[in-house]
């Protein structure tokens, strides 16, 4: 490898007028180029400034932007919740999901893309839609809310058949995802989750234990046994104690 001196940096011009005038020139030449690689261009002042108040700017919004600071892109989030089969319990089963605490720990560090939860609702009901048994439950807490009428037949069996509307709602937004999040533990399901998987998303499956089908729990990447997850749990309010009758005595004694 060849090595090249560099320009000095500070050249001093014959004073004298000594030297030929190839010399002169040349140092006239530099100086030139000094001064030209030195002044500063017309916007370029606004430019730097621009550039740094972007980079201030993706800094602060990084997880807006859906870059996680020295972690790269982040992974993008479907939820999608089957509301009637983790809402509709036993009356005497305790647990309740919390649907804010849910999706929170779904999302975790992932970029939410679509919230989405499926409400059978009762065509004849007068109230608002938000006071609807399967809504309530979910009703402003980050989920865009699918709501169809159950149909009731001649035996008194009900269906609205959401999951055929939730498996091609989730099948139209797979270019959007990375991962799917089911909460439900239907079997009818499986197609589905087989489907994601064959064109590379990762499926998480949250469900009761008492109510997973193991063929959709064998089939998805992970699973969440939510009557095991007692942090998304309603938390019931303490039930006020009765006074005592010493209590009740004193206070109405004048």
């Amino acid at each position: 490898m060849r090595q090249i001196s560099p320009i000095p940096e500070n050249i001093s011009a014959d004073v004298n007028g000594t030297g030929n005038s190839e010399d002169q020139e040349f140092r006239v030449l530099v100086d030139e180029l000094k001064q030209a690689v030195a002044a500063e261009r017309p916007g370029e002042r606004e430019l730097v400034a621009s550039i740094k108040e972007l980079g201030r700017l993706a800094s602060a919004n990084g997880d807006q932007s859906g870059v996680s600071a020295g972690n790269g892109p982040k992974l993008r989030l479907g939820v999608f919740v089957d509301t009637a089969n983790v809402s509709d319990r036993d009356p005497d089963d305790p647990i309740r999901i919390d649907f804010s605490k849910l999706l929170n720990h779904v999302t975790a560090d992932r970029r939410l893309i679509h919230a989405r939860a499926y409400c059978p609702i009762y065509a004849d009901f007068a109230g608002r839609l938000e006071h609807q048994r399967s809504v309530a439950p979910v009703w402003g807490l980050g989920y865009d809310v699918v709501t169809k009428p159950i149909k009731v037949f001649s035996d008194g069996t009900r269906k609205a058949d959401l999951d055929i509307v939730l498996v091609m709602d989730v099948i139209r937004r797979v270019p959007t995802m990375d991962v799917v999040a089911l909460v439900s533990g239907d079997g009818d399901y499986v197609p589905m989750v087989d489907f994601l998987r064959e064109h590379g998303l990762r499926v998480e499956t949250y469900s009761f234990a008492d109510s997973i089908s193991e063929d959709l729990r064998v089939a998805a990447n992970d699973w969440t046994d939510l009557s095991a997850s007692k942090a998304l749990h309603v938390r019931k309010s303490r039930a006020r104690r009765p006074a005592s009758r010493a209590s009740r005595s004193r206070a109405t004694t004048p």
